[in-house]
């Protein structure tokens, strides 16, 4: 009994391995063979394919009598059907060409060669050789001479070249042609110099010069102290004047003059300064002859930023410190009975 039992188990496990054997087999067949549509309609659509053990070939059964189900791979559709008769031979499919590789349109120049090699296009770009169509001629730059350092040149005028008659004619048109032009500036340094020549014929000093009066002493008085001012003898003793007080180490008697020189009245500006150092105290005067614009100017230009500050304006009071006013006040407060 044990063994037709052994017996058995061998029979069963060979029987076993034809059947994966002629799978395999059928398989193979399937995908290397093209179907005909005459098996193709021999063969319905309910029928069950399974292996034998004599033969590899393929028949029809209901149900399948030793081994799994082994269904065909989906096959290809190889066209409209066809009768069997029209075919002879089995269509084999046919491989195109693969197309050619891309190049652009900048590569395809005249002096581009393509490589025929494919290996060549996986070689890195460093690696391969330079193109003939790329290389262009060298470039052959003259040699040029060097240039050294040297002295001024002199060079001869026109005029010694060219006859007498024909340099003065040159010189002539030359000088007929040019145009000089004229600066703000200047217009206003020769208005500045005709002002104060009228200005100085109205002063104390002008009078003196021309002989209309006597030179005399300009005595002040302040703070217990009597000293002489002669810089009273360059105002004209009979204007209007303005103390500008606040003023910058930058002012001068131009700028402070700039500043008032749009009233038609207008006589001269100083700044005062210091005889040794020549260094700005600080404030200067305003001199007018109508009372009008001095009037407008104490108005208008009182808080204006001359420099880079803003100047403070009022009535100057020169006359007060006069020494002849002076004398004359305390006779007024003798006579009163207050001093």
């Amino acid at each position: 009994m044990i063994t037709n039992e052994n017996h058995s188990i061998e029979d069963e496990l060979a029987l076993f391995e034809k059947e994966i054997s002629s799978v395999e087999s059928h398989t193979r067949i399937a995908t290397n063979i093209p179907v005909t549509q005459a098996n193709v309609s021999q063969t319905s659509p309910n029928t069950v394919f399974s292996p034998t053990l004599n033969n590899s070939s393929i028949h029809p059964s209901v149900q399948p009598s030793i081994g799994p189900v082994v269904r065909p791979e989906p096959r290809q559709f190889m066209g409209p059907f066809i009768n069997s008769s029209v075919i002879t031979n089995p269509v084999t499919p046919t491989l195109r060409p693969t197309p050619p590789p891309f190049l652009p349109h900048v590569i395809m120049r005249p002096g581009f060669i393509p490589q025929t090699n494919l290996a060549m296009r996986f070689i890195p770009p460093q690696l391969r050789l330079p193109l003939v169509g790329f290389m262009r001629p060298p470039v052959h730059i003259p040699p040029q001479p060097s240039v050294l350092e040297s002295g001024p040149s002199l060079y001869e005028d026109a005029m010694k070249k060219d006859d007498g008659k024909n340099g003065e004619k040159d010189g002539e048109a030359g000088t007929s042609s040019l145009k000089t032009q004229v600066l703000t500036s200047d217009i206003e340094a020769i208005a500045q110099k005709i002002h104060s020549e009228s200005t100085h014929r109205s002063t104390y000093i002008g009078q003196v010069m021309r002989g209309e009066k006597r030179m005399k002493r300009f005595l002040r008085c302040g703070g217990g102290q009597v000293w002489e001012d002669k810089s009273l003898a360059e105002w004209d003793p009979n204007d209007f004047r303005i103390f500008c007080g606040d003023l910058g180490n930058e002012v001068s008697d131009e700028l402070l003059a700039k500043a008032f020189r749009k009233y038609p009245s207008f006589q001269k500006a100083k700044v005062i300064r210091e005889a040794r150092t020549n260094k700005s105290k600080g404030y200067g005067f305003v001199s007018f002859k109508h009372q009008d614009d001095f009037v407008r100017a104490c108005r208008e230009m009182d808080g204006k930023y001359v420099g880079n500050r803003p100047i403070k304006l009022r009535k100057s009071n020169w006359k007060e410190r006069n020494m002849d006013i002076v004398k004359k006040k305390r006779k007024q407060k003798k006579k009163l009975g207050l001093a």
